[in-house]
């Protein structure tokens, strides 16, 4: 059977649910009409940071304001600026509320992220007969609903839906659907930089393949692109011809985790190695919790810095000679790779720990001079505690200092207040 993919994604979600739950802006907003929201930004706790702008409404961005601003430049641009802080859990029951709106409408259907969602319809098809009154119709029940306006693009395949619907935010009405034929009248003219996935890779290309195009990337010899980034140069290929073999994945939350990791932002910059090393340590025991949790264990560690200003930083990974999810073993690589790469002179905003090349915990290669059985009790014990009297119930002295994040992160979701 051929489908007809669909990526559907709300408009500055964040900030649409505050302005879609206040009966002040709610009355009178329109679906079509950006300018009928108030400017108002989603900000973090401005006392215990400088305030970052974590979304904004459309009126707010027409004067300049975006997100990751600092909150004191956006309210200088917007002397008027409405700020509220997060409600995560808020956002997050919203969120769960629209991916199952799009279940109900599509056959096909695969949370991408807390405002993305793919969904696949049969072409062809008698129960959609015109896709693109298919996508308008999930994208007034979700305005209806939820007062969130989404756009929402269509495509032979997922990649290109992607695309489509970075054109969607960009084109009245918000829905795109490029058919196959589309591919290079639509696809080849765009910028490389627009090649949705490639990151760092767009500039790699455009250095050394001296491309300015998609359809310049697409006459690329395939050989060449993997002798100069190995397997992703097939995944090079094959997009910047419009292909992509991916499928919607209906269970994609509750697939095997392949990593985990944990960031956290300060509340101000850390110049000392033993404050920075107190942040690392407890997003550790985070990381190294949540891979108990999953039985899984892994063999490669990884630190990633983000130094003054949010400007600058490093990530650094270091593949290890045995799997593990033990923050003893773990710890000493992570202040290795610290040590190593740390600019000293600048100072650390943000600080983020991950764990990778997994496998189950049932494949345990056990150590001659470790107490694999005793430390697997006492963490055992430690989870029971946290789980049912929350994780400051029991946590290591560092904690206390004046540089330990955790009591205050235990109080958020997703780095901010609920």
């Amino acid at each position: 059977m051929k489908w007809i993919y669909g990526l559907c994604d709300m408009q500055s979600f964040y900030a649409s649910c505050e302005v879609a739950s206040r009966p002040e802006f709610a009355a009178r907003r329109k679906e079509f009409d950006d300018s009928t929201d108030p400017p108002l930004v989603v900000s973090g706790d401005p006392t215990r940071r400088s305030g970052i702008v974590l979304a904004a409404t459309p009126t707010a961005k027409n004067f300049g304001v975006s997100n990751a601003m600092r909150l004191g430049e956006a309210q200088r641009l917007v002397p008027g600026l409405i700020v509220v802080r997060p409600r995560m859990g808020f956002y997050l029951e919203t969120s769960v509320r629209i991916q199952e709106t799009m279940r109900l409408h599509f056959p096909l259907q695969e949370q991408f992220s807390v405002d993305e969602g793919f969904f696949a319809l049969p072409a062809d098809s008698p129960l959609f007969p015109d896709p693109i009154e298919a996508a308008r119709k999930l994208q007034a029940k979700i305005w209806d609903t939820f007062r969130i306006r989404c756009r929402i693009g269509l495509g032979p395949n997922k990649w290109v839906a992607k695309m489509t619907n970075a054109k969607a935010k960009k084109t009245p009405g918000g829905i795109v659907w490029w058919k196959e034929n589309d591919i290079p009248t639509q696809l080849h003219p765009l910028k490389v930089e627009e090649m949705w996935g490639l990151k760092k890779r767009a500039e790699t290309l455009r250095r050394e393949f001296k491309v300015d195009t998609i359809g310049d990337v697409a006459r690329i010899p395939v050989g060449q692109l993997r002798a100069r980034f190995g397997v992703w140069g097939d995944v090079i290929h094959r997009w910047s011809h419009g292909q992509d073999i991916s499928e919607i994945n209906p269970n994609s939350y509750h697939a095997p985790h392949k990593g985990f990791s944990h960031r956290t932002t300060l509340p101000r910059d850390f110049y000392e190695r033993s404050e920075v090393a107190v942040v690392i340590l407890e997003l550790l025991d985070e990381v190294c919790y949540r891979l108990r949790r999953a039985n899984q264990h892994g063999r490669r560690v990884g630190l990633g810095v983000t130094y003054e200003r949010m400007e600058g930083g490093f990530w650094k990974a270091k593949t290890l000679s045995r799997h593990t999810n033990s923050p003893e073993e773990l710890y000493p690589e992570l202040l290795a790779l610290l040590d190593r790469y740390w600019d000293t002179r600048s100072g650390v905003r943000a600080v983020s720990v991950a764990v990778d090349m997994l496998q189950f915990t049932d494949a345990l290669q056990l150590s001659l001079f470790d107490d694999v059985p005793k430390r697997k009790d006492l963490y055992a014990t430690v989870d029971k505690i946290h789980e049912r009297f929350g994780e400051t119930a029991l946590m290591r002295a560092v904690s206390l200092t004046k540089a330990g994040q955790l009591r205050d992160r235990s109080s958020k979701i997703g780095g901010h207040y609920a």
